[in-house]
């Protein structure tokens, strides 16, 4: 669908709200206050939206001049996540004076119902999901993003790119179980994607970086290099970053992988039933010998490891 309004109308904005509801009318609106900026007078504000759907995902292929608002779901019953892939121009979003900006060549997750001030610069060209976030929640994602941004160059992120391609070219001869099968594969892609790569450095969103630092670090506990510098290479964000977003809560980040690996070495203790000896866990989790580990055990855990070895 094609919207066109005149710059020089005197009601234009109203009418662009207009024939945004009346296209957005199947779908839960999440945009308000829509406007042109002011400094565009002359001529025609255009774009073009093709919509479709993936099961209960939303998608809409979106290009357009540019324009700006409020989004926000808080009267929502649902709650939704909204992801933009930007190919082309670029989107800022606000919140309380805090600006996050998306780029062309970023992947941007955000919770729909939190209000936040946007604006799309002039040759914007996106790919817009909007779906349930149940269903993100029930792929394991241990926390929803709030506002996350990641690399459409990430691994994880071009093959959720690939996955939404494929499907675009097949979904008119999908069957009903193909179709389920397809919005599966979504959700599981985006929330690989999240977990490995997403993150964001500014400072409203800093528990998007947490979770992902703490999910890269949980996958890597029996790594032997794991350290702060190779978890914020791998989230592409530089090591200051990374500590600047444990400031705010009580245990650091490698407080969680020393408490992780006492927790994980436990378990082991426990389901051996004596097999591995405390000098084999101690230096499976990486602990400098058996009695640094044993008194960090028995800190943690008020016991001795060698309670558990027999």
């Amino acid at each position: 669908m094609r919207i066109e309004v005149a710059l020089a109308h005197a009601r234009r904005d109203e009418l662009l709200r207009q024939r945004w509801r009346t296209l957005n009318d199947a779908r839960p609106w999440h945009v308000h206050s829509l406007r042109v900026p002011k400094q565009y007078t002359t001529g025609h504000y255009r774009c073009w939206v093709e919509s479709s759907a993936i099961g209960d995902i939303g998608v809409s292929e979106q290009y357009g001049d540019a324009v700006e608002g409020v989004i926000g779901m808080k009267r929502a019953t649902e709650r939704r996540t909204v992801v933009h892939i930007m190919h082309s121009g670029g989107l800022s979003l606000t919140e309380a004076g805090r600006t996050v900006q998306v780029p062309p060549g970023t992947l941007c997750v955000r919770d729909a119902q939190v209000p936040l001030e946007f604006a799309y610069r002039p040759g914007s060209r996106a790919r817009v999901l909007l779906l349930p976030s149940e269903s993100l929640a029930d792929t394991g994602l241990d926390q929803l993003p709030t506002l996350t941004l990641l690399s459409q160059n990430a691994p994880e992120a071009r093959l959720l790119m690939g996955q939404l391609r494929l499907i675009r070219e097949t979904r008119g001869d999908l069957s009903p179980a193909g179709t389920r099968a397809a919005q599966q594969s979504v959700l599981q892609l985006l929330a690989g994607a999240l977990m490995a790569r997403g993150v964001s450095a500014d400072s409203a969103f800093r528990p998007s970086l947490r979770a992902a630092a703490r999910n890269c670090a949980e996958a890597r506990l029996l790594d032997p290099h794991l350290s702060p510098a190779e978890i914020a290479r791998t989230l592409s964000v530089s090591v200051r970053t990374l500590h600047r977003a444990f400031t705010e809560v009580d245990e650091s980040l490698m407080a969680y992988v020393r408490r992780r690996r006492l927790e994980r070495a436990r378990e082991e203790l426990v389901a051996m039933d004596g097999r591995y000896t405390v000098s084999a866990v101690a230096a499976r989790w990486h602990f400098a010998d058996a009695s640094h580990f044993g008194r960090a055990f028995k800190r943690q855990f008020g016991e001795t490891p060698s309670s558990l070895a027999h």
